[in-house]
């Protein structure tokens, strides 16, 4: 009877032990199968996460781009009548001290004859490393009595300061004119 009683109670237990280990077996599974779905949200939303920041970066860039080409245009763009108001219209794409820096290297009377200076090609470099320091390949043509006189390439460096999420062109310092073919 001993013998029966442990017989009967070791197959208890191995069928305990089994069972335990068949229940142990479906736990891991199904927790496996949730950590494999978790790692799978978590690359997902690494992807959105990533694709915000390009989203992002590409908006903050385009504004940069805008205020410098607009900044350039508004200066570098001229005639007998806005020879002097462009720099008015300077005020929300450049600094007051850029503004005034700019002022200082022009005539403060407008021309006698009929001038017009025109950007006609303008290329923007972004910096490797400084995302506020830009590289602008340019070209204008300067005419004088409806005859263009000059077509000059020239390089500047255009240096853009933020002030709530907001970009203005703190510094222009021309590099000189660019050889052409």
């Amino acid at each position: 009877m001993k013998k029966l009683l442990l017989m009967v109670t070791g197959s208890v237990t191995v069928l305990i032990l089994i069972v335990s280990l068949f229940s142990l077996n479906q736990t891991n599974q199904t927790l496996e199968s949730k950590l494999s779905k978790a790692e799978e949200e978590l690359k997902t939303m690494d992807q959105l996460i990533k694709q915000d920041t390009k989203f992002i970066d590409t908006v903050a860039n385009q504004k940069k781009l805008t205020v410098i080409e607009e900044g350039l245009r508004t200066y570098l763009d001229y005639d007998n009548d806005t020879y002097l108001t462009r720099f008015d219209h300077l005020k929300n794409k450049a600094t007051d001290e850029t503004i005034q820096r700019l002022k200082e290297l022009s005539s403060t009377d407008p021309p006698f004859l009929d001038v017009k200076n025109q950007l006609t090609e303008l290329i923007i470099y972004l910096h490797p490393t400084d995302q506020l320091i830009f590289l602008v390949q340019l070209t204008t043509e300067y005419s004088l009595d409806h005859e263009v006189v000059s077509t000059l390439p020239q390089l500047y460096q255009v240096t853009l300061i933020e002030t709530d999420g907001e970009y203005k062109i703190s510094q222009l310092t021309n590099l000189g004119l660019t050889a052409t073919n």
